[in-house]
């Protein structure tokens, strides 16, 4: 079984159709035997990859989805907090995702204070955006004060600092923070780097790799290619493909 647990609506040639959108991804799925995958919301009120409540409502009766909800301190944040608190207690999200970096606020901002008690509360992992020019955002540094700081949070390291893979180990010692590895194999100039580097750091904590893909900005076969060139056993691997994102986001599997 393979679980993706960094996935977005597409865009389907400029058609912006939530139903369209929902099918190209169903369809991209059955192509690459994806079992189940994590759809991750933006955190603004209006967007082309579905806002929290478009793919609340999107997914609702898809059994082989789940939906993270994305939110800002930048957009309406204590309407988007109540939301939040609402679909988690109807069980109707599975996760928060912060996009640190994409926006410009830092993973240890007072305001996120309720983020990551309300995740702690309803036992949901919060995912935050790292690697690339914006790094400073949620780096190093701020994640340890965070992980320190909210022992029972699960914090999720979405891109593992792409392409600084090397920094996720200095995170070893917090056994809250995971690391999802999407967009790991998106540039095939640096993949070899990429594969040592991914493969150094699920031999040091296979128990928390998580599959991901960033579909549809990334190519979901491409990255499951990926992973199975590392040709680890069947027990590291599934662990990556299924077991730990199972865990992390309490899936009823």
């Amino acid at each position: 079984m393979i679980i993706d647990a960094h996935v977005h609506l597409p865009v389907c040639n400029g058609n912006h159709s939530l139903r369209r959108q929902k099918e190209r991804l169903l369809y991209e799925m059955r192509e690459n035997r994806v079992s189940h995958c994590i759809v991750i919301s933006d955190s603004s009120m209006e967007s082309i990859i579905g806002t929290m409540d478009e793919c609340v409502e999107l997914f609702a009766e898809t059994d082989n989805v789940d939906v993270v909800g994305g939110i800002s301190p930048f957009f309406e944040f204590q309407t988007q907090l109540l939301k939040l608190k609402v679909y988690l207690n109807k069980k109707q999200i599975v996760g928060i995702k912060l996009f640190t970096g994409h926006e410009a606020f830092y993973l240890t901002d007072e305001t996120l204070k309720d983020v990551y008690e309300l995740a702690i509360h309803y036992n949901v992992p919060v995912l935050f955006h790292s690697g690339w020019d914006n790094n400073q955002y949620s780096d190093v540094m701020l994640v340890s004060e965070v992980a320190k700081q909210y022992p029972e949070l699960k914090l999720i390291c979405c891109h593992c600092f792409y392409p600084q893979i090397e920094k996720c180990l200095l995170l070893e010692e917090f056994p809250n923070v995971y690391f999802d590895i999407s967009s790991i194999a998106d540039d095939a100039t640096i993949l070899a780097d990429m594969e040592a580097k991914i493969k150094k750091l699920i031999e040091k904590v296979p128990e928390r790799i998580l599959f991901g893909s960033d579909y549809s900005g990334c190519s979901q076969k491409e990255h499951i290619q990926f992973v199975k060139k590392l040709e680890f056993k069947e027990g590291i691997e599934k662990r990556v493909f299924e077991r730990n994102a199972v865990k992390v986001y309490s899936l009823n599997m």
